[in-house]
């Protein structure tokens, strides 16, 4: 077993109202705050929610709008926005990708030098711009990880920034909030986090820790989607999920990212594909070919995913689960092929190449080269 190594420094706050504990974490002095919002959460109220429980406790709130897809030039005017206002807290409100810059905004901006005064001697340091992540749509929770992965304006594709120092404080997730998402959208969030699940539950860096988060993320996930294709309008599921997607950050946390989240980084890039959208269509595929490489691992996952496993080989346990998989997409109504989201085949040795670059890869259960990732994804058009 590899070694394994488990701390989360930051708090992680869930719940029904949890937003509204935003003033005793962020501003408990009156401090000065940039809210990094994602401009859909703005058209859907969720911002002004978000300025409006601090407002009255913060020295000043600046807004800062930024779209969907973020970016690094995004970052570099957030952070300038933040250090010309001496900002104390970066609250970032939005996706991945806004978290994503938020983050960063909040890390780069940490660089003034604070002097204080002893009887005996005198101290120097850096005060840090702390940050708190607000998810309204509820995919990974890059406020907890040691890395983030953020577009860069230049070629389109996601770079890592790596700071183990820079995390974020608190991560409030309020299921209130998400039941606002439209549903389609929380659908391939949820889809998202239980594709990188399965990345993280057949890595190499796998531990006993990751396996139980990466179990309960694929069990709880499956669950209340298979219930949303039933019941798509009760908004209390969509807030549901937003706990199986925590799950789910916590075992790539533990563990890796892996092939699925390798390919939908790709499309992302070269073909402006969602990468929620894109994780999905590309997780039974990526089943498929580690169908043997993580043959026994199938055993649980088809456990987690409802299906009767036992009195069957374990080859015959992994088809069953990606049949699973397969017939949640079916019943959720979501197009199975890259070709019917508009992807031009023509563009995939490209999307392969991205992929291919992430680090990541190296603790893959079946090693995945440019060649393997451009078969795989050949499979979904």
């Amino acid at each position: 077993m590899p070694v394994m190594e488990f701390q989360i420094p930051s708090s992680i706050i869930y719940g029904d109202d949890t937003i509204s504990r935003l003033p005793e974490i962020a501003t408990p002095n009156g401090e000065k705050v940039v809210l990094v919002a994602e401009k859909k959460a703005s058209e859907l109220g969720i911002t002004n929610k978000v300025k409006r429980t601090i407002e009255g406790y913060a020295y000043g709130v600046i807004l800062y709008e930024v779209p969907s897809r973020a970016n690094t030039k995004d970052l570099f005017e957030g952070v300038n926005i933040a250090k010309n206002s001496r900002a104390d807290v970066v609250i970032g409100v939005g996706g991945e990708n806004v978290l994503a810059v938020a983050k960063a905004i909040a890390q780069f901006s940490t660089q003034e030098l604070v002097q204080e005064e002893f009887k005996s001697h005198k101290r120097f340091g850096v005060k840090k711009v702390r940050y708190i992540e607000v998810p309204y749509l509820q995919t990974v929770s890059w406020g907890m990880m040691p890395v983030t992965y953020i577009i860069d304006e230049t070629d389109n594709i996601k770079k890592p920034y790596i700071d183990k120092d820079s995390r974020a404080q608190a991560i409030i997730i309020d299921p209130g909030i998400t039941e606002e998402v439209p549903t389609d959208e929380v659908i391939f969030a949820a889809m998202e986090g239980l594709a990188y699940a399965f990345d993280g539950y057949i890595s190499k860096k796998a531990t006993p820790l990751s396996d139980a988060f990466s179990l309960k993320a694929i069990e709880f996930l499956s669950i209340n989607l298979k219930r949303l294709a039933l019941e798509p309008a009760n908004i209390k599921i969509k807030g549901n999920l937003s706990m199986g997607t925590l799950l789910a950050s916590l075992s790539i946390y533990t563990s890796s990212l892996g092939t699925t989240s390798a390919c939908a980084m790709g499309l992302d890039a070269i073909g402006n594909f969602s990468q929620p959208i894109g994780a999905t269509l590309i997780l039974p595929h990526v089943m498929e070919f580690n169908l043997t490489a993580a043959a026994n691992k199938f055993i649980q996952i088809g456990l987690a995913l409802g299906e009767k496993v036992a009195d069957i080989t374990v080859i015959e346990a992994a088809i069953k689960s990606i049949e699973s998989i397969r017939r949640m997409m079916i019943d959720l109504k979501i197009p199975s092929r890259l070709s019917e989201h508009g992807i031009n085949p023509g563009i995939l040795d490209q999307v392969s190449k991205v992929a291919a670059q992430y680090d990541f890869l190296t603790y893959l259960a079946r090693p995945a080269g440019r060649n393997e990732l451009n078969e795989i994804l050949e499979a979904a058009m």
